[in-house]
């Protein structure tokens, strides 16, 4: 090849070789830490009851007001009774088993120079609860609700990996709201028994108490992959859900346009396991416990949810 034609040639070689600009337009607009703080703040709520904290939410769809945050955390306010009903012309007497979501309250705190400069709480409802997974969606009711952000879903493609970088978002002890503390994935696939029930979780490392659950875990791009459920006291051992338990709670609960397939609200959640198949006082002594029947309850460690 003459000389002349090199430099062409070099260069065409290095375009084919280069990224395309879509693969790497997340390094080039990274999670940095001004657009992390503006997440945080935008995103993060606390749920609790007549102004008493409870847990942790994250906002994760401004058209329909929805917050994402763990079934633990509203159980309580889930009630079952069985109820008689006569039947007028043959007097034929069936029970039915009725069962009511009451109301609970969400809000958000903006704190300047040390003090807090406002706080906007709303009515919550239930609108999705999927105790086994232990996660639950809340519509906050004011119809007229405006969020300024939203906490995007990693996408049904992301996979978990051991020692990759996460962000925990949430209110340690409710008190500390807008709390972010950072840790790596210590295990992809987890099954806890917790009150008797399996759950598939991933396991962490980054710092968590209660009031905690039902927070965001976050990528490096800031995308939910997660949402905090329970840790071991003292052990810097925590777990949490994978995001495609949310992604099917979503489509179960008539909401299948947030996670990208409005048509197909039966369609089963995608996934190879990893993402796929898966607050309490400012005391953390006074965690709900629950004691462990899987293969760590050996080490004589307590499983705490990390409520109140």
């Amino acid at each position: 090849m003459k000389a002349k034609y090199w430099p062409t040639a070099l260069a065409c070689a290095l375009g084919f070789l280069a990224p395309s600009a879509d693969e790497n337009a997340w390094a080039v607009e990274g999670w940095d830490l001004a657009k992390m703080g503006q997440q945080i703040d935008q995103t993060n709520v606390v749920v609790g009851v007549g102004g008493d904290g409870l847990c942790s939410g994250t906002i994760i769809s401004r058209k329909h007001r929805l917050v994402l945050t763990a079934s633990h955390c509203v159980s309580d306010r889930i009630t079952r009774t069985t109820e008689e009903f006569v039947d007028p012309i043959t007097g034929e007497v069936t029970r039915k088993m009725i069962e009511k979501k009451l109301d609970l309250e969400v809000w958000q705190n903006t704190t300047r120079d040390y003090e807090v400069i406002s706080s906007r709480h709303f009515v919550a409802r239930i609108k999705g609860n999927d105790s086994q997974n232990d996660v639950a969606i809340l519509q906050i009711a004011d119809a007229d609700f405006s969020a300024s952000m939203e906490a995007p879903l990693a996408p049904d493609s992301h996979r978990l990996m051991r020692g990759q970088t996460i962000y925990v978002v949430g209110n340690p002890g409710v008190v500390l709201d807008n709390s972010v503390t950072k840790g790596i994935v210590s295990s992809t696939e987890r099954t806890l028994t917790i009150g008797g029930k399996p759950i598939k979780v991933f396991q962490i490392d980054a710092a968590s108490i209660g009031g905690n659950s039902g927070g965001s875990v976050l990528n490096e791009r800031g995308e939910l992959v997660g949402t905090l459920d329970a840790g071991m006291r003292g052990a810097g051992i925590n777990f949490a859900v994978p995001i495609s338990a949310t992604k099917a709670l979503l489509r179960r609960s008539g909401f299948p346009d947030i996670v990208g397939d409005a048509s197909r609200p039966d369609k089963a959640p995608s996934g190879d396991g990893r993402t796929g198949r898966h607050g309490g006082p400012q005391d953390p002594a006074s965690i709900v416990h629950r004691t462990s029947a899987s293969w760590f309850s050996t080490w004589f460690f307590l499983v705490a949810r990390m409520v109140r």
